[in-house]
């Protein structure tokens, strides 16, 4: 029932995301409305899924199929948040396919899923991982404002003036707005390393190793928190911190997807 819950809010964001992209080359208030509609539709399929799901799995995430499938939920609802804050649809354009990609992933993944070992099962786990997700879904959020606004202060550079020029909000806006989510997806990543470390202590036989997934957590901790200052202290905007936050999103996709590794560290671990 769930996978099928899940198939269909995929379908929903699909469709979404061709409305947005739509939206993209003309904008019409009908194609806003009807974009909102159909991720408000799927995330209500998505949401019932994935609580039959945590259900099921004595509320944890076991497996990269449920961790994928929880990030895209959280991004189209972090995005439907945003867009109905601040009346900004053209971002479902550059967020709904990437939801889409990775919903689609986890998808073919599904029962891919391994029991979690006796060592890991703790209450902390669960409240761990959800931090985490959260701080991915920030970051996955401002990498895309990243992406339009370097797309903006392209067109703006070049005087180039083109149809993005009229559709993409403000680099103004585009700034102010990374700078949020930027700032809360550093409060998150810090509380799920705190959380990973109080964890990984109160297991007894479990060895902690320097893996390839926690050098890329602490590498993307020093670049969000070397960002964070420079934005505080320096004064930095645009085009360098556009960049700065997607290679930083990048390496906390590579720690969140590389944890899934289904050892006996179990998954989300920093």
């Amino acid at each position: 029932m769930s996978h099928t819950l899940v198939s269909l809010a995929c379908h929903a964001y699909g469709l979404a995301a061709l409305v947005y992209l739509a939206f993209l080359v003309r904008q019409s208030q009908v194609l806003a409305v009807t974009g909102r509609v159909l991720v408000g539709t799927g995330l209500l399929m998505h949401c019932v899924a994935l609580i039959q799901m945590l259900g099921a799995q004595g509320g944890r995430l076991v497996g990269p199929a449920q961790g994928m499938s929880t990030f895209a939920f959280l991004l189209l609802a972090l995005f439907l948040a945003l867009d109905v804050r601040y009346r900004k649809p053209v971002i479902g354009a550059f967020l709904t396919p990437l939801a889409v990609a990775v919903l689609l992933i986890g998808m073919l993944l599904h029962g891919g899923s391994t029991p979690l070992p006796d060592a890991v099962r703790q209450p902390l786990l669960p409240v761990h991982v959800t931090i985490a997700l959260l701080g991915l879904t920030a970051f996955g959020v401002a990498a895309g404002v990243g992406v339009m606004y370097l797309l903006m202060e392209r067109q703006v550079k070049t005087k180039h003036f083109g149809l993005l020029f009229s559709r993409l909000p403000s680099l103004e806006f585009l700034d102010t707005l990374n700078r949020r989510l930027v700032l809360w997806g550093f409060i998150a990543l810090s509380l799920t390393l705190a959380t990973g470390a109080l964890f990984t202590t109160t297991l007894r036989g479990l060895a902690w190793a320097l893996e390839g997934k926690h050098v890329a957590t602490f590498v993307a901790w020093g670049v969000f928190a070397a960002l964070v200052n420079a934005r505080i202290f320096a004064g930095w905007r645009g085009r360098r911190v556009a960049l700065l936050t997607m290679a930083g999103f990048c390496l906390v996709l590579v720690s969140f997807l590389s944890s899934y590794d289904l050892s006996a560290a179990g998954p989300g671990m920093p």
